[in-house]
């Protein structure tokens, strides 16, 4: 039996479709779109937010995963401890300079993730 696995083309089309609302999304809702419930999909999480910044970043665009956070942040979209240092992390293994405040770079990269939903509004893209 082969276990279930996050989608990269439904997290994107879900990532995606919050951008271009200009909100942020939880990690469950990241799950659900792949048809997976949150405890299922938690350890896998990380790697595929990961992979799917990676993916992005050989496109040009900016670090998606930079919406997605912690149910208690959905309404605000900051972040604090391991969550943050997470994305901090992904977003240098994506070659990126996070620098001394990596709650600055994630309001910057949210900021550009909605930017960039705006100027890729009506466009045909494939995950």
């Amino acid at each position: 039996m082969t276990e279930a696995a996050l989608d990269r083309g439904r997290s994107f089309a879900a990532i995606r479709a919050a951008a271009e609302a200009h909100r942020f999304l939880s990690y469950g809702a990241v799950a659900a779109a792949s048809g997976l419930a949150w405890q299922a999909a938690r350890r896998r999480m990380d790697p595929h937010l990961f992979a799917l910044c990676a993916w992005a970043t050989e496109r040009g665009w900016p670090l998606l995963s930079a919406i997605v956070v912690d149910q208690t942040s959905v309404a605000h979209g900051a972040m604090r401890g391991r969550p943050l240092i997470g994305f901090a992390r992904a977003a240098e293994r994506c070659g990126r300079i996070v620098g001394g405040d990596a709650a600055a770079f994630l309001a910057d990269e949210q900021q550009r993730v909605f930017a960039w939903a705006d100027k890729e509004r009506g466009h045909v893209l494939y995950a």
